[in-house]
């Protein structure tokens, strides 16, 4: 998917959490940001995604280590960024333990669109082979705009009326 389609599922995701456990995550604009971060970061593969164009120096050598939706796209680089961000926080490293769940729901948001895709993700590397849902939405195609159209009229209800 498109990385305005992820961003816009992150934001979804942190809003509705929000809405349904608002003493997890809180309504701030820190923890949509952080979701948001999250949506964007499986693509740091790809140094032409809306973040590996402004981290460029990270986005490169991950693409030669693992290619465009390997292991940054995987079950296995979610579980890493769970412990990473939650063991930096529980060592007093981090503001606070939202923020980092925030992230996980955009990056786990991230994973789950791209299963969305006929192009699928490596949900189990390092076994290559890709999955995908059983009705896979082309990348940038028409289903996708409506999808992003659709969250985003989620995202307006949830900011204006939960």
């Amino acid at each position: 998917m498109m990385g305005y389609t992820h961003a816009a599922i992150g934001c979804a995701l942190a809003l509705g959490v929000n809405h349904l456990f608002p003493s997890i995550l809180g309504r701030s604009p820190e923890i949509v940001g952080m979701a948001v971060l999250g949506s964007l970061a499986p693509d740091l593969d790809e140094p032409q995604s809306l973040l590996g164009k402004k981290l460029a120096v990270i986005a490169h050598p991950i693409k030669l280590l693992f290619g465009h939706r390997g292991f940054t796209h995987s079950l296995a680089a979610l579980g890493l960024v769970i412990v990473v961000l939650f063991g930096l926080f529980s060592a007093g490293y981090g503001p606070r333990p939202s923020y980092g769940l925030a992230f996980v729901l955009g990056y786990a948001g991230h994973i789950a669109a791209d299963w969305m895709t006929s192009s699928g993700t490596p949900l189990l590397w390092p076994n290559p082979a890709r999955q995908h849902s059983p009705l896979p939405i082309r990348t940038g195609g028409v289903v996708e705009h409506v999808l992003a159209v659709g969250v985003g009229a989620v995202i307006v209800w949830l900011y204006r009326f939960a």
